[in-house]
């Protein structure tokens, strides 16, 4: 673990093409942390990630920042207990990574965490993560946004997806991403 620096972290980002970041020194930690964002296009939000090596848990973890703030005392009960069925639905759906709430502020945030106890985090599995993170935001977070609106419910949702309208939605923004990131890095995505 103690080969993944921020440096080999930036040196990643420079050759995937993603130029928009910040490296800073945590007083606290011997490895430090990456700001950076992304939006697909010039319409769409702006989605914060952080790329936090942590060397006394031996992990490397990609976080999406605040993606929706729904505080428990500020939304419908029937809206919140929605979002938290959706939120334990999508969980339960996807491979890598997860969503987690937390209540006090609200804060929906989706991560993936990888365990490096080899030393080594290898360019590919970085652009594969990378690649997940903006995939799986850009699919569920315009969804989750419409059931804590009360726009959408779980219920509705849940059919949706087991019918498979989402992934067919999931597709199509898929290919987009994958345009999108193929013209950042340049990567054969097949």
């Amino acid at each position: 673990m103690r080969h993944i620096t921020l440096q080999l972290i930036m040196e990643y980002l420079e050759r995937f093409g993603w130029k928009n970041y910040e490296a800073v020194n945590e007083p606290s930690e011997q490895e430090g942390i990456i700001y950076t964002g992304w939006r697909a296009s010039e319409h769409s939000p702006v989605y914060m990630l952080t790329i936090d090596p942590m060397i006394e848990k031996k992990c490397i973890s990609f976080r999406t920042q605040s993606l929706i703030q729904a505080p428990y005392g500020n939304i419908p009960q029937d809206c919140l207990l929605d979002l938290l069925l959706a939120l334990h639905w999508i969980n339960f759906r996807i491979i890598v990574g997860k969503f987690s709430y937390e209540p006090m502020r609200g804060e929906v945030r989706f991560s993936i965490d990888l365990p490096i106890d080899e030393n080594t985090l290898s360019y590919a599995q970085f652009v594969h993560s990378l690649g997940l993170i903006v995939e799986i935001v850009e699919t569920y977070v315009p969804l989750i946004k419409k059931i804590k609106e009360g726009e959408l419910t779980a219920e509705k949702f849940i059919q949706h997806d087991l019918r498979g309208e989402v992934l067919l939605k999931k597709q199509d923004i898929s290919q987009s991403l994958k345009d999108l990131l193929k013209g950042l890095g340049r990567i054969n995505w097949n």
